[in-house]
């Protein structure tokens, strides 16, 4: 048996052999007898010193660490993440309250009467008058068909200006043959809603039997952006002026590379940012000078880089890491609930 060293368990003072100072070491059955003659105090201390030996061996073979405050939530496995609790109660109205259906429309664009000729039972002829009837509304889509209309426009010349001036068409962008509203919808289906550009053509193509090409989107989308972009810069300069701003930031795919996709928000407007940096770099250019409110954010160490006037951790990384350390405190003194 090798050399002892010195313990503390409790209010007892415990001699372990030197295999319980190694987390590779083996305790062998003269040592086990040996810490069991030093009493109760003894043989827990040496379970625990097995326990968080155990433990940092693990950690060094390469187990995954526990997720920081900082820690995007879609960089964190499925399988670390807590498990979320089902409904507090039954969804839907309590038995006895009146159902609720929906409202009839205020509006019918059209009316059919439906009267039989035949039993759709047996197949007999029907010779008697209808004895009842009732009256049912559907609502849908009609079956979509692209309308092409042809624009003749009139150049007419101007004394003042000294030129040959045209009106302008509203209902497309300059020499564009794709309608604004269906350039809007396909952005909003992309950008909005997250489709794919080969789901947006199939729609288009299939449903609503527009043929058109991924490459013409791509083209319509950019002079949208053209157009967009001075209102997308107002929604930023409003988001740097608010009195209390909220910042997080999240993983995001850029032709396949990583990127971070920046969020920046208060209660009245919402502003993104896409940059290949996770770090001061991205922050510097929106904060491009101090920010005179409260910046909400979460531990992640860049948002410590920006000037802001006030700060506020988020409170829901707060008491995860609370809720941690309180977890970890239960383990290390044998807890069976940290509240004890």
């Amino acid at each position: 048996m090798g050399e002892w060293g010195t313990a503390v368990a409790g209010e007892a003072t415990a001699s372990l052999p030197v295999a319980l100072t190694s987390a590779t070491g083996v305790l062998t059955e003269q040592e086990a007898n040996a810490i069991y003659e030093q009493g109760r105090e003894a043989v827990v201390f040496a379970l625990m010193k097995l326990a968080k030996d155990r433990a940092e061996l693990a950690e060094k073979s390469g187990q995954r660490e526990q997720a920081k405050p900082s820690t995007p939530s879609g960089m964190v496995a499925v399988y670390e993440k807590p498990a979320v609790h089902g409904r507090s109660k039954k969804p839907g109205r309590k038995e006895g309250h009146e159902g609720v259906r929906r409202r009839a429309p205020a509006k019918i664009d059209k009316r059919e009467e439906h009267i039989l000729k035949s039993c759709p039972k047996c197949g007999g002829v029907i010779t008697s008058a209808p004895v009842r009837k009732r009256t049912r509304f559907i609502e849908d889509v009609p079956e979509v068909q692209p309308v092409v209309t042809e624009h003749t426009i009139h150049g007419s010349y101007c004394a003042h200006c000294r030129e040959i001036v045209e009106p302008v068409v509203p209902d497309a962008l300059p020499g564009a043959t794709i309608g604004n509203q269906l350039v809007v919808m396909s952005a909003w289906l992309h950008y909005g809603l997250g489709n794919t550009l080969s789901q947006v053509v199939s729609v288009l193509n299939y449903h609503l039997h527009f043929a058109i090409s991924e490459g013409g989107l791509v083209q319509m989308w950019g002079r949208l952006q053209e157009i967009l972009y001075t209102w997308y810069e107002q929604i930023g300069e409003q988001a740097k002026k608010a009195g209390v701003l909220h910042a997080d930031e999240t993983g995001w795919r850029v032709a396949g590379v990583t990127h971070w996709l920046w969020c920046f928000t208060t209660q009245a407007v919402t502003y993104y940012m896409i940059d290949r940096s996770r770090g001061e770099n991205a922050l510097k250019k929106f904060f491009t000078e101090a920010f005179a409110g409260t910046l909400i954010t979460d531990f992640w160490g860049a948002y410590g880089r920006v000037k802001a006037a006030f700060r506020q951790k988020c409170l829901a990384h707060l008491f995860r890491e609370l809720e941690k350390v309180r977890c970890a405190i239960a383990r290390r003194y044998g807890w069976r609930s940290a509240r004890n």
